[in-house]
């Protein structure tokens, strides 16, 4: 039998994982209310190239730059999401990406792939999840799961 605060990290882990779900699919759907829906107010984001973006109104500004390019468009995918529980209220996700950017004219012809792994720190309030800082970084290549390194 299941301790009750094992239930408790299973719950909070499947919530975290269906606001990564949300997350991808905001982005393939370019639903810049539903991405911004799950940060706080005082959010913070480092995008992968180093730029860093403070409350919730620049990292909408963010979202919007990158759904409404006039020339460019994207294929977005996510992998699966590996949660880290710390607490009642504090977690941890991580998750690789994949943002494949091609000419609106030209749908083949993809102009840039950008991979990176995304670090999410998350705070629950009131039972509900959401993002409060954000990391991501460019990696060499996407991981569909995200799995420990053992040196030997």
């Amino acid at each position: 039998m299941k301790s009750s605060n094992q239930d408790f990290v299973a719950k909070d882990s499947l919530q975290l994982v269906q606001l990564i779900i949300d997350r991808e699919r905001a982005m393939i759907e370019k639903d810049i209310d539903l991405a911004m829906s799950q940060f706080s107010n005082d959010a913070t984001w480092i995008n992968s190239q180093g730029y860093f973006f403070q409350g919730k109104t620049e990292l909408k500004k963010f979202h919007r730059m990158l759904s409404g390019n006039d020339s460019l468009d994207y294929y977005y995918e996510a992998g699966e999401p590996r949660i880290r529980i710390l607490g009642a209220k504090n977690a941890i996700a991580y998750y690789s990406w994949k943002m494949f950017w091609y000419r609106k004219e030209n749908p083949r012809d993809t102009t840039f792939k950008e991979i990176g792994l995304m670090t999410l720190n998350a705070q629950k309030e009131n039972e509900k999840w959401q993002w409060t800082a954000v990391t991501n970084q460019h990696t060499p290549w996407f991981y569909n799961e995200i799995k420990p390194v053992q040196i030997e």
